[in-house]
């Protein structure tokens, strides 16, 4: 089996590595993408996505407009303290701050995009090894096939950094779990996302048609009790937590737990390689930042190698550029998520009553609210 050549080579086929083959389907490039899963995943989550990534999504031809739920406003208050705010996408002069897509809806419109564009993702395609020269970067897989790029992108959540010398990455425990599930509540939904900070961490309430996505930030044993309570307990316990904003709730299901844990790479670039997407920073969900993030380097680097000449993909001077564009969106991404969840769940680093005139100054003064919503859709500005 012979080697087969790419300008761009994507190692991960989920929501970040697809939207960057998107963006340059019609780019005149051969683009290969390599997905280690056998099938799209089907993945159950519910995604929030911002009015931003609703554009880039657009621009991509994959937005799945008929399986999205706009979030017309986001209430923040905190438990146990005064204090809230309440942000609202006609302030802004928008259609919705943001959106609730399923997962898997997002992977579907993706991969119809690119069957459309005449981009193969090639499933079942395990890499095993990376050879990245001056020249080009080398892949080879578990199948036996081998393929040369002139950019190689790895979007595959980390798996395959460590085979890249000089790439590490910084990482936290926050030693908590998310709790998820789907809940009704008497008085549906209102189009409103509500984000509950609690000394336990934060709990969340996504609009997703006539149901609310929960994400209920909890230790690892009070994460394993939630789970094993039988319905009517878990909706007592969930009520007497995020107390009565949203409703009576009526109905849970779907519960599960997942780990929750900050990562970061040092640096988004290596020889003839960008790191983008989860790969890169995996973050807390709280203010729903991670994806968003994560499509905004696809964004970015799409647009780098549409912008490069074919013989300069994957050049020093390419990858250096990409790095310097995303460095402060990055980082300040990763601090901000970060910076949320110690400050309202540590009273030593933000005291209740510090907390509360925090909410309350946002609710009190509309260019902080606006500067707030327009960080949270768009991300940190460039320098």
């Amino acid at each position: 089996m012979g080697t087969v050549p790419f300008d761009v080579a994507i190692i991960g086929a989920g929501p970040v590595g697809a939207t960057v083959a998107a963006l340059c389907a019609d780019a005149g490039l051969t683009i290969g993408v390599f997905e280690a899963r056998t099938a799209i995943s089907g993945d159950a989550r519910t995604l929030a996505l911002s009015h931003a990534s609703r554009q880039l999504l657009e621009e991509a031809l994959a937005w799945p407009a008929d399986r999205a739920t706009p979030i017309a406003s986001i209430h923040i208050s905190q438990k146990g303290g005064p204090g809230r705010t309440l942000i609202e996408a006609s302030e802004h002069g928008l259609p919705a701050l943001g959106y609730t897509v399923p997962f898997a809806a997002l992977e579907v419109a993706l991969a119809a995009r690119l069957r459309q564009a005449g981009i193969d993702v090639a499933y079942g395609e395990s890499c095993v090894d990376l050879e990245l020269t001056r020249e080009a970067a080398v892949v080879r897989f578990a199948s036996g096939r081998e393929v040369r790029a002139a950019l190689l992108v790895l979007a595959d959540g980390g798996a395959n950094s460590s085979k890249i010398p000089g790439i590490a990455y910084t990482s936290k425990d926050y030693r908590q779990q998310a709790v998820t599930a789907v809940v009704r509540t008497d008085r549906g939904t209102d189009r409103r996302a509500y984000e509950r900070f609690t000394p336990d961490g934060p709990a969340a309430l996504l609009p997703v048609d006539d149901r609310f996505a929960l994400v209920w930030t909890a230790s690892p044993a009070q994460s394993a009790r939630l789970l094993a309570l039988d319905e009517a307990a878990f909706l007592a316990e969930l009520q007497a937590h995020f107390g009565d904003r949203a409703g009576r709730f009526i109905a849970a299901e779907k519960r599960a737990a997942f780990p929750l844990r900050l990562r970061a790479v040092n640096t988004p670039v290596a020889l003839r390689t960008a790191i983008v997407g989860n790969a890169a920073q995996a973050l807390h969900p709280i203010a729903g930042q991670g994806l968003n993030l994560g499509l905004r380097d696809a964004a970015e680097l799409a647009e780098a190698i549409t912008a490069t000449p074919r013989e300069s993909l994957g050049s020093e001077a390419m990858l250096a550029a990409y790095r310097e564009a995303r460095s402060r969106d990055a980082r300040r991404g990763v601090a901000f998520t970060d910076f949320l969840v110690s400050a309202f769940a540590d009273a030593r680093r933000l005291p209740t009553w510090g907390r509360g005139l925090a909410l309350t100054a946002l609710d009190l003064f509309p260019p902080a609210r606006r500067l707030l919503a327009e960080r949270m859709i768009r991300g940190a500005p460039a320098p």
